[in-house]
């Protein structure tokens, strides 16, 4: 534009030259129209810097425009991934013995939905919430996989079940990739030895042999009262999970201390079954058939039996009513009971004490040939776990009531790794 605007004054200024004009009235020479003509031209020639001046500023501010746009977006990427960051890692509980707030919102979800499904709870209010937490719509068909408890709201409710239990703060927990694992276990234990010099090394050939964790599954119902609303949904959701999670915990403790082998146990022993199977287990004389007639020379007699590599590692598990029978071992200068230990739990003779509530209470009732106390490590003792816990819901089950159920499920099932690992005690036989 430039270039075609010099053009035209060049050839005004070349052509057309009408000669000077007569002086004004004030004395001064008036302009010709060539020089008329080229101050115009030079005025249009500032302007077009002007202009591209401005066309110039508008590309750089597009390019800064384009810059920030794609921070902008960038930005935004980072802040999607780390809200799905934050929403997959598990949320600490507020306080020991609960779950998070999002976590008791789920599960309080689970029974607003099927009680929404029943007419049982009404409101637009209550539908929003289901719809908000479990990302369906209240009034859709409810089935089983509507309600699947994610992984981390899982392992909150699994951290109760350890805070509750002992199974799992002193077992080891295994998780299980399949239905059936088969996990080796040490048979026999060649030990080496001193080998002449040229001499031949003999050959160890330890043997093993395989332990199967084949889990079962187990769980029971969740009652709540139909009467909720949108307000007590976090309420209804912390007894969901510490209710729940406290069941599993005893249960687990029941399977992996006290299983008797039977089919209400699904065939699977517990420690105080193994301890006399794997021939680790002291019993008191003939006649001595009450807990009460435990002494103190039997139950130091009892930590020979257990492999001395485990000593390290070992403590005594019994039943919390014992305490009453170990501080009458404390006798003139003789104290090997400490309730305390500095605050760090009871010991006897310096070995830890775990009080398990799953393991038989004191009692001066005859019991015959019952095994009531352990002495060892029970991490040798794993607790196979398949997938996580379960919550599922129905609309027909509670209808009589008029109650609303939830089910919780998990699946486990429990082996011993080390036969040596672990002895108990026992009551004798009857006399006579």
């Amino acid at each position: 534009m430039k270039f075609l605007f010099n053009i035209i004054a060049f050839l005004a200024c070349g052509h057309f030259r009408l000669g000077v004009v007569e002086p004004g009235a004030g004395g001064a020479a008036a302009k010709s129209v060539d020089e008329q003509l080229l101050a115009l031209t030079q005025k249009i020639n500032t302007r077009l810097d002007r202009v591209d001046d401005i066309e110039k500023a508008i590309a750089e501010n597009k390019k800064g425009y384009d810059t920030l746009t794609g921070t902008i977006g960038e930005v935004q990427k980072q802040m999607l991934a780390l809200q799905k960051l934050r929403l997959s890692a598990p949320s600490s509980p507020a306080r020991k013995g609960h779950v998070s707030v999002e976590c008791a919102r789920h599960l309080g979800g689970i029974a607003l939905a099927l009680g929404l499904k029943r007419g049982q709870v009404r409101g637009d209010t209550a539908e929003g919430l289901v719809k908000d937490i479990l990302g369906i719509e209240a009034k859709a068909a409810l089935g089983a996989a509507d309600f699947a408890l994610t992984e981390h709201y899982s392992a909150e409710v699994l951290e109760l079940v350890a805070q509750y239990g002992a199974a799992r703060q002193y077992g080891t927990v295994f998780p299980l990739g399949a239905a059936t694992v088969k996990l080796p276990r040490l048979k026999t234990d060649p030990a080496f030895g001193l080998i002449a010099m040229s001499a031949s090394i003999p050959e160890k050939s330890p043997a093993v042999e395989w332990v199967t964790f084949s889990p079962s599954k187990w769980g029971g119902m969740v009652r709540i009262p139909a009467e909720i609303d949108a307000d007590s949904i976090v309420a209804i959701g912390q007894f969901i999970a510490r209710y729940s999670a406290r069941q599993l915990a005893k249960l687990e403790d029941l399977i992996f201390f006290a299983g008797d082998g039977g089919a209400t146990h699904d065939n699977l022993k517990g420690l105080l079954k193994l301890a006399g199977v794997n021939g680790r287990l002291i019993a008191l004389a003939t006649g001595k058939t009450k807990f009460s007639d435990v002494t103190l020379a039997a139950l130091r007699e009892m930590r020979a039996l257990p492999s001395t590599a485990v000593l390290g590692s070992s403590a005594y598990f019994f039943h919390q009513t014992f305490e009453q029978c170990f501080i009458a071992f404390n006798t003139g200068g003789d104290k090997p009971y400490n309730a305390s230990a500095a605050a760090g739990g009871a010991t006897l003779d310096g070995f830890p004490i775990r009080w398990v509530e799953s393991l038989p209470p004191w009692s001066k009732a005859a019991s015959v040939s019952t095994t009531f106390g352990l002495f060892g490590d029970p991490s040798y003792h794993y607790l196979g776990v398949r997938g996580v816990v379960r919550y599922d819901t129905s609309t027909e089950a509670g209808f009589n009531t008029d109650e609303i159920l939830v089910r919780c499920l998990e699946r486990f099932t429990t082996g011993l790794m080390a036969p040596d690992a672990i002895a108990g005690i026992a009551t004798g036989g009857a006399s006579g």
